[in-house]
């Protein structure tokens, strides 16, 4: 018997609902890939993304299924490398299909990322294609990914949370009526 597993979606605030994040790529996963009628298994080490980040990483557009034909739908905000993965947060732009992508994120219906890269550097590691550098030129929503651990992990709402100002005023009524 299989279970299923649903991921449990954190809302954050950033003031424009519109900031899809999660992991785009976890690191030190082991997936079998079939592209171009070629076999292989493939995995991304912890860095590979560093240069290109570093390089160009405010130019990683967000797609919706890797679609060239295509324009983006948003943009990378934030991209940064921990142990565990690639992390990244995108504004996803108010156009019609951008409309459509963050309904279907919110929904549930789309959970996932996918990452387009074209290898730098590889190295083996037995019968595993190690990714030790990789140029990434974008970030898509998918809902099969490649990797299981590249998830959506929320969308930040549009609520803001409550602001400095508001809490230090609320604290100060606070410390006074002691």
């Amino acid at each position: 018997m299989s279970a299923i597993h649903f991921r449990q979606a954190l809302v954050r605030s950033d003031g424009t609902g519109r900031t899809v994040y999660g992991v785009a790529v976890p690191y030190g996963q082991t997936v079998d890939i079939e592209e171009f009628g070629q076999a292989y298994k493939e995995q991304f080490a912890p860095g590979s993304f560093a240069r290109s980040i570093r390089e160009r990483g405010d130019k990683v557009k967000l797609c919706v299924n890797h679609e060239s034909r295509k324009l983006p739908i948003g943009r990378a905000t934030e991209l940064r490398e921990t142990a565990d993965g690639l992390h990244a947060a995108f504004a996803v732009s108010a156009t019609r299909d951008g409309d459509e992508a963050l309904q279907l994120v919110r929904d549930g219906v789309v959970d996932s990322f996918s990452v387009g890269f074209r290898p730098v550097r590889d190295r083996r590691d037995g019968d595993v294609v190690v990714r030790v550098e990789a140029s990434l030129w974008e970030v898509s929503l998918v809902s099969w990914p490649a990797y299981a651990g590249a998830g959506v992990t929320g969308v930040r709402t549009a609520h803001p949370a409550l602001s400095v100002d508001i809490a230090r005023r609320r604290l100060e009524l606070l410390l006074r009526t002691w």
